[in-house]
């Protein structure tokens, strides 16, 4: 009986001890991608974690803040009167299920009321509610024109370019401390004019929550 390994082809036997090595070569080199895959993994993963809103602040960026599948930003707010103010804020939703913001608070106010379109009234009337929906894979915007929060019984003025600290209570994600940063009336105006979609009405003169808050 023929030994098999002598029907093999000389030219094919010599390179055994190349193609080991070159096989030890590609296993390195796999080695090295996956490694180098690691590390790009964690790299992207560490560039994906939530922003520290302290340094966002430091940047000058408005600060973003994350509880469970909500995701709280552009906080700001303005005075409209020397008893009150307002705040307004966005608020995305990315998980399945629905949730609602039922309670505010600040140290800077006697109290925090929820507002939301009143039924029938003109487009730039608020009045209370007991919660403000946040449904689920829905960004809901805070504007005058719509919900919003009025910051009653200021205990001292809102100085433009400063942060109020505000405590929001969600019904299903919990409570969550943010910053709002505070803006003139006129840069107030600016962006409601900019985020609110055009409806019948005009919105009011310098502060934009000035005339609807001091009706309730």
């Amino acid at each position: 009986m023929a030994d098999p390994f002598r029907e093999i082809d000389p030219s094919l036997a010599r390179p055994v001890a190349g193609r080991s090595a070159a096989l030890v070569a590609v296993a390195v080199c796999v080695l090295a991608a996956g490694v180098s895959g690691l590390a790009a993994a964690a790299a992207l993963a560490q560039a994906q974690q939530p922003a520290d809103p302290a340094t966002q602040e430091k940047t000058g960026q408005p600060a973003v803040y994350r509880l469970g599948d909500l995701t709280v930003g552009d906080v700001w707010a303005h005075q409209s009167t020397k008893r009150n103010g307002a705040a307004y804020l966005r608020i995305d939703n990315a998980g399945e299920s629905a949730d609602a913001l039922i309670d505010a608070s600040t140290p800077l106010s006697k109290r925090v009321e929820l507002r939301g379109p009143v039924p029938g009234s003109g487009t730039w009337d608020t009045g209370r509610v007991d919660a403000i929906p946040a449904p689920a894979r829905t960004a809901t915007e805070l504007t005058a024109a719509a919900s919003h929060l009025r910051l009653v019984g200021l205990r001292g003025n809102l100085s433009v370019g400063g942060t109020v600290r505000i405590t929001l209570t969600f019904e299903q994600a919990g409570a969550i401390t943010v910053k709002a940063r505070v803006l003139s009336a006129n840069d107030a105006a600016a962006i409601i004019e900019r985020i609110t979609p055009l409806k019948t009405g005009s919105p009011p003169q310098g502060a934009p929550d000035t005339t609807p808050a001091e009706r309730q």
